[in-house]
């Protein structure tokens, strides 16, 4: 065990600087890059035999925005190198608009515009020029679904040394336009990582107290393939070469397990979900 964590006890969550050091400790810089580029992440998993979304096009320069003319009815619009779910958008076309699945309205000027800022790095920190991809709208299994839902669910699973150690949920809803953002109000529910049963339930709200049966979740309530999708993580983060990783996952309506994405800078609230710390689960970690 490293010298560092002696002077914390494992009932303490870990914060923003222990967790940015054991990135750096844990995962390659080849790695950090390839995770942030979703484009790459794609073809690397895709190529290997773990489900992702289908791609539609690619647009890596002005030139390509006349594609827009044969995007299909539905789809999801994202920059490939985007971070925390910025600059995504999901959308249906209807008579002569496009609309969100919140139900707000989105004209070709308004995707046009999208596009020329994911092109100009707007989503990626202006450090780099971007892609925006269009790929498949995927739509959740109704076992997952409950009240108040709205968008797609997606399932983190948090894996350390290829090992999966914690696990939410992050429920979008009306309130959050569709976004399963914890930042923007989802809720956020725990998962036992050991049987996939659902534990605890939040939301970043002050002096909110949230119930499953608010929500309509029976007691007990257990994820669908779960076992599936602890197999999927590791061979994901495995092909990825990251040891510590954040996988994304969705239970598409087929009940097909498929990933997201993958992030190597995975965020720490998923804590403040489980009402644990991950402290104690890298304390056994043999470096």
């Amino acid at each position: 065990m490293i010298d560092f964590f002696e002077n914390y006890f494992t009932a303490k969550p870990i914060g923003m600087n222990l967790r940015n050091h054991v990135i750096q400790f844990f995962n390659p810089q080849s790695s950090l890059l390839l995770a942030k580029d979703k484009l790459a992440t794609k073809k690397l998993l895709s190529g290997n035999g773990v489900l992702m979304p289908r791609s539609y096009f690619e647009i890596s320069k002005r030139a390509d925005l006349k594609l827009m003319e044969n995007f299909p009815k539905e789809f999801v619009l994202k920059p490939s190198c985007g971070h925390g779910g910025n600059g995504i958008l999901v959308l249906e076309r209807k008579n002569d608009g496009y609309f969100d699945p919140a139900g707000n309205e989105h004209s070709l000027r308004d995707i046009r515009r999208q596009l020329l800022k994911i092109l100009d790095g707007e989503f990626s920190g202006f450090r780099e020029k971007d892609i925006a991809i269009v790929e498949e709208r995927l739509y959740p299994s109704p076992k997952i679904v409950f009240k108040h839902a709205a968008g797609l669910p997606d399932i983190r699973i948090f894996c350390i040394n290829y090992v999966p150690t914690m696990a939410m949920l992050r429920y979008a809803t009306k309130e959050t336009n569709g976004r399963a953002n914890l930042s923007m109000g989802a809720i956020g529910i725990a998962i036992d990582i050991e049987t996939g049963e659902f534990t605890h339930l939040h939301r970043k709200k002050e002096n909110e107290k949230l119930s499953f049966a608010d929500f309509g979740i029976s007691s007990g309530f257990i994820m669908p393939k779960w076992e599936e999708m602890k197999k999927t993580a590791i061979k994901a983060s495995q092909l990825s070469s990251l040891k510590l990783s954040g996988v994304d996952l969705i239970l598409d309506k087929n009940d097909r397990v498929m990933v997201l994405e993958i992030n190597g800078r995975p965020g720490i609230e998923i804590q403040n979900i489980n009402e644990k710390s991950l402290l104690e689960k890298l304390e056994k970690i043999e470096f």
